[in-house]
């Protein structure tokens, strides 16, 4: 974009009337005269200025800036809406499975893959998700461990995580007793790219109501 010195002055009135000042184009674009100063400077906006050294903004431009601004918002609203997921898999190996086939579904969910527990529940504490899914395959008392572990971090926040853990343990459900059953869920496993998609479609279906 050309900036306010590289511009020629209009030289008709029709073409004139079509400029603002820069105070009049600050209140139409509800910014200050140095922010709106220095977006011609920049070329976000296009002007030119008169013999006495005054600025006027050209209207066309002011009106392309106020579009690109309210679609960024959009944009931001609308990935700022979308649900974040944490998903764990002990086996690494179906990640980039898992990654592929997210792609190809297209769902409005972002989603992160976590290799191990440990990795999976120290990154609550930086980027709570809005949900948390965990498959444990390791043997009862080291589940039993990172159950009461996600227990005890849903006890210390002021609004509970909901948690999926599935596990192939059947016994898992009545040996560790927790009372918070209503955000932490355990299902049969283990996961796979079909159970993966109904889950997701089933948080999107949700979310719409």
């Amino acid at each position: 974009m050309l900036n306010a010195s590289e511009l020629e002055a209009p030289q008709s009135k029709a073409s004139r009337s079509q400029f603002l000042s820069t105070a009049r184009a600050a209140k139409v674009l509800g910014l200050s005269t140095t922010l709106v100063q220095t977006l011609v400077d920049q070329g976000e906006l296009k002007g030119w200025k008169t013999r006495g050294g005054h600025r006027r903004i050209a209207f066309d431009s002011i009106s392309e800036y106020q579009s690109h601004v309210h679609m960024a918002l959009q944009r931001k609203v609308k990935t700022e809406n979308r649900q974040h997921i944490s998903v764990m898999v002990e086996n690494s190996e179906w990640i980039p499975a898992f990654k592929n086939d997210l792609a190809q579904w297209q769902l409005p969910i972002d989603v992160s893959f976590f290799e191990s527990v440990t990795e999976a529940i120290l990154d609550l504490s930086t980027h709570r998700p809005d949900m948390l899914v965990m498959e444990l395959s390791a043997p009862l008392v080291q589940q039993e461990k990172t159950l009461q572990a996600l227990e005890n971090f849903n006890k210390r926040g002021k609004s509970p995580l909901p948690v999926v853990i599935v596990t192939q343990e059947k016994s898992l459900l009545s040996s560790v007793p927790y009372p918070s059953a209503s955000t932490i869920q355990l299902v049969p496993g283990p996961i796979s790219p079909i159970w993966l998609h109904a889950y997701l479609i089933g948080i999107v279906a949700s979310s719409r109501l």
